[in-house]
């Protein structure tokens, strides 16, 4: 049992001792501490994606100028959305090919956001539409969390 056991623990030792040496020599590693606190706009930026904050998404709704896509789950929409907001989840896209469709009809450019500065739904989404062809697209960052605090509408459809 104990031969066993030592050989478990060398085989670990080992298998750790190759990955950290891989993890250094590899041009492509993970990094060991990162800042995670601008993680989302950082990928928008990498991916040409407009970040827009809380009041610029205020103004743009208050004009009627840009389409809000929410991409967070359909039951957190049904318990509170940016009024005339499209639910679109990210988690379900493939479903929803009708709506997508309708974004390509459409003239107005796309304002999508989920439900805060920490979820990536808005963003992934956004990164799928722009690789189906939409371009005139911004990720609200501050998501419904924000608009809700600062007292923006809301609607529910439960």
């Amino acid at each position: 049992m104990k031969s066993l056991l030592k050989k478990i623990v060398i085989l670990l030792f080992v298998s750790a001792a190759i990955t950290l040496l891989a993890n250094t020599l590899l041009p492509h590693r993970i990094p060991w501490i990162e800042d995670w606190s601008n993680h989302i706009e950082s990928k928008a930026a990498q991916k040409k994606i407009d970040v827009i904050p809380l009041r610029t998404a205020i103004d743009f709704y208050q004009i009627k100028s840009h389409r809000f896509i929410d991409a967070r789950a359909a039951e957190e929409y049904a318990n509170g959305h940016i009024p005339r907001a499209l639910s679109l989840p990210f988690q379900t896209l493939d479903h929803h090919f009708e709506k997508v469709e309708k974004l390509f009809d459409s003239e107005m450019p796309l304002i999508i956001y989920c439900s805060n500065r920490d979820c990536d739904d808005a963003l992934l989404l956004a990164i799928e539409l722009q690789n189906m062809g939409i371009t005139q697209l911004s990720l609200y960052i501050d998501g419904f969390e924000r608009w809700k605090e600062y007292g923006g509408s809301v609607e529910k459809t439960k």
